[in-house]
């Protein structure tokens, strides 16, 4: 029996040497760290030792092998020698040794001369491979003095191979450049944070990496290069060829150039010479500094990290021999149903990786976790990834897979799982999802992964009055885990407690590998401004991005045609984004466009929380950010937060911060509204929107008018629809919106809110009607503000004109009278704005306190008249009045 399943977590014991076929050699202490927080398993207990022997070794299990941990003695001097000695001792501990793997840190031999340039940074992953004519090795130290020079022993050529074993899947991980680093980036994440003696492995920056360029006059330059993308992928890099291993610590960039350029070499390090010759092992080496006399210790925690994660990747690659014998010898096969093939497109993600293998194996050894997103942010991929990186990386487990797209679907997986398991029904009333329930709770089972995906219908998961849940037929083992997919925090928050991992939407970086995966026409790609542009507009979504990926393969259109089509009409982007599409990685007859996906959602939501719908439904109307909960439609307040809390919980809604504003995803409004015209339900909506903000859009007299400002873009967005037939409150909300305008001098804007008014009350009212004077003086006076003089005025004109019927001393004929005056002036028609001036100030003078304010107005722009009209006495005279205090 193999070693990790005797020795637990607690217990301590004598390990048997001949239960470890692979060193992991990492001669530093902090090199050492990296590979003690990567291991899966740390097994108590101590090998017997004896006189003669020099070391402890550390142990454990990685990805189904058992590892000895192999460093240094503290304080011991590091280099060829010591790790020979080192090797030999490790060869000889250990009888039954397959292979070994050393790994650290080292310098970078960065070539910017090469084409193409070879651009190593710091906390790059060297990985020795032969290249051409250069072995994978080069121990350039070891030979002797000649005539003709220092000769390397055997011209360089290390005397012992890595393994063939270590080389195919060195080979394997190379195969995947340049996405390779996504096989090691979720074990870095893993222990990033983790503590060493002086700190953690986190990054120290790509600001604190310089390079530094020997010039021919010995002086030195600093390298210009650009920044890497902050995409963890396109941050790191893996370079494979020729190391160089000496016994000397290298300070010197010219030398360290010579070396590089005679022997090809991409790094130089200080054990692997001393090893190679002991034990075959693979050499892999972070960049923790050039070899250059900038060297220091500050990028060796980082370095050494990225070194372990590589190496720990590595193992994923070689299945292990130890666990797959012994659980054959017990009768145990795992056991397979994943109903999708790999998804090669899969792109990032590490870091939900990472935590998916923190809750269900660190510390907290979760036995349930839920993956909760919105609809289309790839929440079966994450699960589909995850179920193969077990496979790899856990070959004991069995995983078993079951969609709860409805009652129909899960059963029908029950039955194939059963089918898999060799279960048969004693009698016909036997329920197979008990069968399944009972054989994988029982120990004969083995260990397992259960994955519940889509599970988004909490009446199918917890049951209701009519029936029980799936909830009742999930298997219940330590030997097992499950994991679980949804929309709703609802259902994941009850199902997982704790164990809830919220998928935030994907970055620009990935965003943009994600669709260079996904295309054939490559050549589209290489307009990057619309390539952005259109990953924007798609809000960086999984599956929105996979089916433009779709209509631009089939099509051959350039990106700009498409997001061409997506930015015209809203029906012209529900048809295009509402169409169809096969994918090999989703269920068949589920609705796989971006347009579509939400519908299920939208239903689950109208039967189980109608207000919440309601909800939903007014703010597809309004613009999808910056909705201040204020401008919702009433409700009683427990039932409106519960509401929102359900919104909130599918992720169509987001709060921001601790505030009462939220936003709505931009592709699930437009969803919405292609909802809800399905269902002919969009002009009523619209309507009923409209006459709820225009009942609740603040005028200068209310004491919330401060939320005005909040409320303006939702107005102009009800306000901007092309609907032919418009509802009285459509007006009254114009009328809102404009004066809103005017009090922020936006005089543009309102205008075309008077326009609609002044064109609704003119044909609704008589010339002498009050609210249409008012109206048709308000648009003049904004005409006036933006300079449309004579489009002030000939509404003027016709407004006092009708005013003339009432009395002189109304203060609203006056008012346009005035006003008119004011454009007559600026339209330089000066002796009718004296004459209009000099009449409004006369009645005025008779019906108001001298230090009225409209008086003194008046006066104002009539010595202004005056003064263009060279009457400068009277202007003086009229000033002297208005300016000094009587």
């Amino acid at each position: 029996m193999p070693i990790t399943q005797r020795h637990h977590a607690g217990q301590t014991g004598i390990l048997d040497p001949k239960d470890y076929k692979i060193a992991w050699i990492a001669p530093l202490e902090i090199e050492a760290k990296a590979a003690i927080h990567l291991l899966d398993e740390r097994h108590r207990g101590r090998f017997p030792v004896d006189r003669g022997d020099d070391y402890v070794f550390q142990a454990g299990a990685m990805g189904g092998h058992n590892i000895v941990i192999a460093t240094l003695p503290a304080g011991q001097e590091y280099g060829t020698g010591s790790a020979a000695a080192l090797a030999s001792q490790v060869k000889k501990f250990f009888p039954n040794l397959w292979f070994g793997l050393l790994v650290g840190v080292a310098a970078g031999l960065p070539d910017l001369s090469r084409v193409p340039k070879r651009d190593i940074r710091l906390g790059d992953v060297l990985v020795g491979l032969p290249d051409g004519e250069s072995a994978g090795l080069v121990p350039y130290d070891l030979g002797k003095e000649t005539e003709d020079g220092f000769q390397p022993l055997r011209l360089g050529h290390s005397l012992t191979m890595t393994e063939p074993i270590v080389r195919s899947a060195i080979g394997s991980i190379k195969l995947e450049a340049p996405y390779d680093t996504e096989k090691l980036l979720p074990y870095y994440e893993k222990i990033r944070n983790c503590e060493h003696a002086t700190g953690t492995f986190a990054d120290p920056g790509q600001d604190n990496d310089i390079l530094y360029l020997a010039c021919d006059n010995g002086q030195e330059e600093v390298a210009e290069r650009p920044r890497r993308s902050k995409s963890d992928y396109q941050r790191t890099r893996v370079w494979y060829g020729p190391i160089g291993s000496g016994d000397k610590l290298l300070k010197n960039a010219q030398k360290r150039n010579e070396l590089r350029d005679k022997y090809g070499i991409i790094g130089l390090e200080m054990e692997a010479a001393g090893t190679m010759n002991r034990i075959p092992v693979g050499v892999i080496r972070g960049v923790c500094d050039y070899g250059d006399r900038h060297k220091n210790k500050d990028w060796q925690p980082y370095a050494a990290a990225m070194a372990a994660s590589y190496a720990r990747a590595l193992l994923d690659e070689i299945p292990s021999s130890d666990r797959t014998v012994d659980l054959t010898k017990e009768g145990y096969k795992p056991c397979y149903y994943i109903p999708f093939t790999r998804n090669t497109h899969f792109t990032g993600r590490t870091t939900i990786l990472s935590a998916l293998e923190d809750k269900f194996f660190g510390p907290e050894q979760s036995q349930k976790v839920a993956l909760i997103g919105l609809g289309g942010i790839g929440k079966t991929q994450i699960a589909l990834r995850f179920a193969y990186q077990m496979m790899e990386k856990r070959p004991d487990y069995s995983i078993f897979w079951v969609p709860v797209l409805s009652d129909e679907t899960a059963e029908s997986a029950y039955v194939d799982i059963a089918k898999k398991l060799g279960l048969q029904k004693s009698i016909e009333d036997d329920d197979v999802k008990d069968l399944v329930c009972q054989h994988l709770s029982s120990d004969k089972a083995g260990k397992w992964l259960f994955i519940v995906d889509n599970a988004d219908d909490k009446d199918i998961i917890f049951g209701s009055a009519d029936k029980p849940g799936l909830e009742e037929y999930l298997p219940q083992s330590e030997n097992g885990i499950i994991l679980l997919t949804t929309r709703s925090g609802q259902v994941a928050g009850e199902f997982a407690q704790s164990g809830v991992i919220d998928i935030e939407q994907m970055g620009q970086e990935e965003a943009t590998t994600l669709l260079e995966k996904s295309m054939i026409q490559r050549q589209l790609l290489q307009d990057k401004v619309a390539v952005v542009d259109l990953l924007k507009y798609l809000t960086f979504l999984p599956l929105a991005i996979t089916q433009a990926a779709e209509y631009l393969n089939q099509n051959k259109a350039p990106i700009k045609t498409y997001l061409g089509l997506l930015r015209g009409a809203e029906t012209n982007v529900a048809r295009v984004l509402g169409r169809e599409f096969r994918d090999n990685t989703r269920y068949r007859g589920s609705r796989n466009a971006v347009g579509t996906t939400w519908i299920v959602s939208f239903d689950q939501i109208q039967r189980s929380d109608p207000l919440a719908v309601d909800l939903l439904s007014f703010m597809s109307c309004i613009e999808p950010k910056a909705i201040p909960q204020s401008i919702l439609p009433d409700a009683e307040p427990d039932d409106l937060e519960w509401a929102i809390g359900t919104l909130c919980s599918y992720s169509f809604l987001v709060r921001r911060g601790e505030s009462n504003i939220f936003d709505m995803h931009s592709l699930v409004h437009m969803a919405m509204r292609s909802w809800l015209e399905k269902q002919d339900r969009e002009i009523q909506v619209s309507n009923d929107a409209i006459c709820h903000l225009a009942a609740r859009f603040p005028t200068k007299d209310d004491a919330h008018y401060g939320l005005r400002r909040e409320y303006l873009p939702h107005a102009m967005r009800l306000l901007n629809r092309n609907d032919k037939e418009k509802i009285v409150q459509t007006y009254y909300l114009f009328e809102k919106v404009g004066n809103s305008f005017f009090m922020d001098r936006r005089f543009k804007e309102m205008i075309r809110c008077f326009e609609e008014v002044c064109w609704w009350r003119q044909g609704l009212h008589p010339e002498t009607d009050s609210a249409r004077l008012t109206s048709e003086h308000t648009l003049a006076t904004a005409y006036l503000y933006d300079r449309r003089t004579k489009d002030a005025i000939k509404i003027f004109e016709h407004v006092v004109a009708v005013q003339k019927e009432i009395d002189e001393k109304d203060h609203k004929r006056l008012a346009s009278e005035h006003e008119l005056a004011s454009a007559y002036l600026d339209d330089r028609r000066i002796k009718d704005a004296i004459e209009m001036l000099e009449h409004v100030v006369a009645v005025e003078k008779e019906t108001l306190d001298e230090k009225d304010n409209d008086l003194l107005a008046s006066e104002q722009v009539l010595a202004r008249a005056y003064l263009d009209n060279q009457q400068t006495e009277d202007a003086i005279k009229m000033l002297e009045r208005v300016c000094i205090p009587q």
